[in-house]
């Protein structure tokens, strides 16, 4: 009896710990972008109210995360053609100067900087997508690559923006 216990506990702690990582690495965290401190690479603070009326992807990522770049390369090929309406915002805690470099590939997305580390907003695993509507409300939020290549991927997330 005393191992069927130790065995269920054992299991159940197991369980716990599986929900809290998919939790911290799988889960998008709820930011509130309004609260945030953003600045342009030219160190204008962001207002985030400058963006209603806009559909907009934002992409918190870096210049060293793979996935990231993978993502904005695929945004980049079909931007002009379906998604020509959309504002593409890449949002990095990294250095100015590493920014600046990451945005040269990607002349028509929009880079900002975050004064503060990604952990510290709850941010434990990038790139983590918003899809936002023109009202400024996150109508879909994915942690890890999303496939811009797939047709019927656009197709949903368009639609969402239009909510």
């Amino acid at each position: 009896m005393n191992n069927k216990i130790k065995l269920i506990f054992a299991g159940i702690l197991i369980f716990l710990v599986a929900l809290y990582f998919v939790n911290k690495y799988r889960v998008a965290p709820s930011v509130d972008l309004n609260q945030l401190p953003l600045f342009t690479l030219t160190g204008d603070k962001v207002n985030w109210q400058d963006y209603k009326g806009k559909k907009l992807v934002v992409s918190f990522g870096a210049s060293w995360c793979g996935n990231c770049k993978e993502e904005l390369r695929e945004i980049k090929k079909i931007k002009s053609e379906k998604l020509s309406d959309v504002e593409i915002v890449v949002i990095s805690d990294e250095p100015v100067e590493k920014i600046e470099r990451f945005a040269s590939a990607y002349e028509d997305f929009t880079f900002l900087k975050l004064n503060l580390d990604f952990p510290s907003i709850g941010i434990n695993s990038i790139p983590v997508s918003y899809i936002i509507n023109t009202k400024l409300e996150v109508k879909e939020n994915q942690v890890g690559y999303i496939n811009w290549a797939d047709a019927s991927t656009v197709e949903h997330l368009r639609s969402l923006m239009n909510q």
